[in-house]
């Protein structure tokens, strides 16, 4: 397990770090990625740090309810307690609690400061890696336009990359392992794409992510 040394917390988007400005001196958290990955114990408590999806907060009864994101996979969130006003979507944050099937409850959620994000740099080019059972980009964002994916089986079975959203549709065919695939498409700008595995019965077991596209 990857774990993040922070000092006042970094958050990682592929490498890019999101400075949270927190008294907390150095703190340890797994990204939604890791947990999809290798699940925690039952019970296990735990943190969790990403990126709070725009769009995707909401109040709920004691609490409130977001998405979190690293860019390849995202995590539901209910947050039982107190929330700061300017607490919203775009911001970097660091939940506390445990996972409930595919839920994680907070009970302690820690948030940057607005000024201090440093959104994760827009690439071109970026690497897609296939594996059982999961889909793991490189770089979380991609620039507008033309984008190259370079996309490679690292596992021991059979795979695809379906890619869609936005009115992108594009694909690989399927990949033995230890075979690479390159797709090409032009990225829409601010667009929120799909990757999945078509393999049949692969997506359901976590073969499935995101990739942002910059609105700039």
């Amino acid at each position: 397990m990857r774990r993040l040394l922070i000092a006042a917390v970094a958050l990682v988007a592929g490498g890019a770090l999101a400075y949270l400005g927190l008294d907390e001196g150095l703190v340890y958290y797994r990204t939604p990625q890791e947990l999809a990955q290798e699940p925690p114990d039952r019970d296990e408590r735990l943190r969790v740090g990403g990126l709070v999806i725009a769009g995707s907060v909401r109040a709920i009864p004691r609490g409130v309810a977001f998405t979190l994101t690293d860019g390849v996979r995202d995590l539901p969130v209910e947050h039982e307690g107190g929330v700061t006003p300017a607490f919203t979507g775009g911001q970097g944050a660091v939940v506390e609690g445990r996972m409930d099937g595919s839920v994680f409850h907070s009970d302690r959620l820690m948030v940057k400061h607005s000024n201090e994000y440093r959104p994760p740099s827009a690439v071109a080019r970026t690497r897609v890696g296939l594996t059982e059972w999961a889909v793991t980009v490189r770089d979380p964002v991609l620039r507008a336009g033309p984008v190259t994916l370079e996309v490679t089986n690292a596992g021991a079975t059979a795979h695809d990359l379906i890619v869609t959203g936005a009115g992108v549709s594009a694909h690989t065919p399927v990949l033995a392992p230890g075979q690479a695939s390159t797709l090409r498409f032009d990225a829409p700008r601010g667009a929120l794409l799909t990757l999945v595995c078509g393999v049949m019965g692969h997506e359901p077991l976590g073969m499935s992510g995101t990739l942002g596209v910059a609105d700039l």
